[in-house]
C-alpha cells in the first residue's frame, strides 16, 4: 500500500504547486506517485498538462461517478506525464464543471483513494479549499500524513478558524497536520499570525521564479528554483513520511525470530 499525503488549507496558498513539487521530490529515486484533484471547479488536467492532448476519457468524474471503484478502473484513467514517467495524474478535464457529474459521494472518494494506492508508492491529495467538495474531508481522513497550507494572512487565519469546528472529529487527527505558510512574502506578519494558530512548521516562500512556472505551464518544473526554506518543508514532509524502525518489528516475537525476519528481508 502507498503513502497518501493529504495537501489542503485556504484558497491561493499555493497547494497545487507543493504537491508537484512533492510528487518530483518523491520519485527522485524512481518511485512512482499519483497526484489527484477532484476540485470540479477548476479541472487541473489541463493546468498541469498544457502541451500534451488529455483524452476527454481521462477524467477523474468517470470513476467517481462509476457504479463500482476498483484498481483497474481507476489505473485506466491515471495520465502519465510524459516528460517524467515515474508520476501519474488524476483530474477533471479541460471544459468539465461540477454539473458535469453526478454529486461526489463520501464512500466513493475514500474508495477511489484506495484503489490508487495499491497502484504505486506514494498517492498525493491535491484538495479543493471547500468542505463541501467531499473529497476534502475524505482525503483528510484518509491521509498517513496531512499536510495544511496557509496564506499568512487574516484570510488564511479565518479559514482556518471557520473551517476547524468541521474536523473536530478525532478521526480527522486536526493536531497532527502540519502546518505551513504557503506565498509566504517578506511583508507578511509570520510570527504574529503563527501565535494565532499555534504556529508553522515551515514556509513556502513566494518565488519569481516559481510563479513563472505556474503562468506558463510548467509546474513540475518549479522545484529548481525552491529557495531553502521551501526545501526545509519538503524535507519536513520526506522525514515524516520515514517510518520508524520498531515499527518493523512486532514487540511480541521472540528475539530469535526478529533476526530471521531480518535476515529474510535482505535476501
Amino acid at each position: 500500500m502507498a503513502k497518501i499525503i493529504t495537501v489542503w488549507g485556504s484558497p491561493g496558498s499555493g497547494k497545487s504547486m507543493f504537491c508537484c513539487m512533492l510528487a518530483k521530490a518523491l520519485t527522485r529515486d524512481k518511485r512512482k506517485a499519483i497526484i489527484v484533484n477532484a476540485d470540479n471547479s477548476v479541472p487541473m488536467l489541463p493546468v498541469w498538462l498544457p502541451e500534451q492532448l488529455v483524452p476527454a476519457n481521462a477524467s477523474i468524474g468517470q470513476v467517481l461517478s462509476s457504479v463500482e471503484i476498483d484498481t483497474a478502473l481507476t489505473a485506466s484513467h491515471v495520465t502519465v506525464l510524459k516528460a517524467y514517467p515515474f508520476i501519474g495524474l488524476m483530474g477533471y478535464c479541460a471544459g468539465e464543471n461540477p454539473l458535469s457529474y453526478p454529486e461526489i459521494k463520501y464512500d466513493m472518494a475514500v474508495g477511489l483513494i484506495m484503489a490508487a494506492s495499491k497502484l504505486v508508492d506514494f498517492v498525493i491529495l491535491d484538495c479543493s479549499s471547500t468542505m463541501t467538495n467531499v473529497f476534502t474531508p475524505a482525503a483528510i481522513e484518509s491521509g498517513d500524513l496531512v499536510v495544511r497550507i496557509l496564506t499568512p494572512d487574516l484570510k488564511g487565519i479565518h479559514y482556518l478558524k471557520a473551517h476547524q469546528p468541521l474536523l473536530a472529529d478525532s478521526r480527522f487527527r486536526y493536531d497532527r497536520h502540519m502546518t505551513f505558510a504557503g506565498l509566504a512574502r517578506p511583508f507578511h506578519a509570520i510570527d504574529e499570525m503563527g501565535h494565532l494558530i499555534g504556529g508553522f512548521d515551515g514556509l513556502l516562500p513566494y518565488g519569481k521564479e516559481i510563479d513563472r512556472c505556474a503562468t506558463e505551464g510548467g509546474m513540475f518544473q518549479a522545484i529548481s528554483y525552491c529557495n531553502q526554506k521551501y526545501t526545509a518543508s519538503l524535507n519536513k514532509v520526506l522525514e515524516g513520511l520515514e517510518p520508524e524502525k520498531e515499527e518493523n518489528q512486532p514487540e511480541d516475537m521472540p528475539e530469535h525470530r526478529q533476526e530471521e525476519c531480518a535476515d529474510e528481508q535482505f535476501k
